[in-house]
């Protein structure tokens, strides 16, 4: 598998085929890596796509077309082998399809294509799943970046903050928030997913409590955004347009809250962002 690099004057990101993440963006200006380097003593994967499931069924069976399969928590598509069919300097192009291992899994044809485009500061990822199907696909989505924090090595986990555009409410430890635009950091605050339900907010931003440095995901349209930190170097800002089981729950897949239908042939789109300073 390769690695291609998006380069200009202000910034470089690397992203692997393997899984087709982004593993490396790095801020020339600052010297800051932003990205997680996957220290497999915490967690060993720095911006997979969740697809075609997020989280984990509670039971391990997937029930699809009334027949069980077994697929690994947050879907196969973080493990597999995509294909780079274009890449210039500003723009790489990965595809992934299906095969007999996720056929095994998954029982649908389908293509997924990931488009990172690099512009200044920014990275903007854009998501393409084809239903290459003649019945009706039904599949989960989800994004699990994680960005490094603290990001300047001269502070601690606890100088930073995460920063919403908008008041959410949410449930962060044992106690419910209200109207909040912020999550201030401790060793504890991020031990158990936070999650934002249908949140107004589109920008979510960890960053120093001076302001001076950080990392921004700009994620519009996506019904929940979870946050999570397992006493780590680093924060996940995860949108979902599905989410794991939060409790017991033995509906089929395609009738699982978040499950996206697509219908035959058509092409299902959602984008996201990350920018550093």
């Amino acid at each position: 598998m390769a690695i291609y690099s998006l380069e200009n004057e202000l910034v470089i990101a690397r992203i692997d085929e393997h899984a087709s993440e982004i593993i490396s963006f790095y801020n020339k200006e600052t010297g800051f890596e932003h990205i997680w380097q996957a220290d497999a003593k915490y967690w060993g994967q720095h911006s997979p796509t969740l697809f075609p499931m997020v989280g984990k069924v509670f039971d391990g069976n997937i029930r699809i077309q009334d027949k069980i399969y077994h697929m690994g928590n947050h879907g196969f598509a973080r493990h597999s082998d995509f294909t780079c069919i274009r890449h210039e300097a500003d723009e790489v192009v990965m595809i992934l399809k299906d095969d007999e291992s996720t056929l095994e899994q998954y029982p649908f044809h389908f293509s997924l294509k990931i488009t990172f485009k690099l512009i200044e500061s920014t990275i903007h990822v854009q998501y393409e799943i084809i239903n290459e199907n003649d019945e009706m696909m039904p599949f989960n989505f989800g994004l699990h970046p994680a960005i490094n924090c603290p990001l300047d090595p001269k502070l601690k986990f606890e100088d930073y903050h995460l920063e919403f555009d908008c008041a959410e409410s949410f449930d962060i430890g044992d106690a419910a928030v209200v109207n909040a635009t912020r999550i201030n950091l401790d060793r504890d605050s991020l031990k158990k997913t936070v999650i934002l339900c249908n949140p107004c907010s589109s920008k979510y931003s960890l960053v120093d409590q001076a302001k001076l440095h950080g990392t921004t995901i700009e994620a519009k349209g996506y019904p929940w955004v979870a946050f999570w930190s397992p006493n780590a170097p680093f924060v996940c800002i995860e949108p979902w347009y599905s989410h794991t089981d939060f409790e017991e729950n033995k509906i089929p897949f395609e009738q699982r809250e978040g499950t996206i239908l697509l219908s035959p042939r058509k092409i299902w789109k959602t984008s996201y962002s990350i920018t550093v300073f």
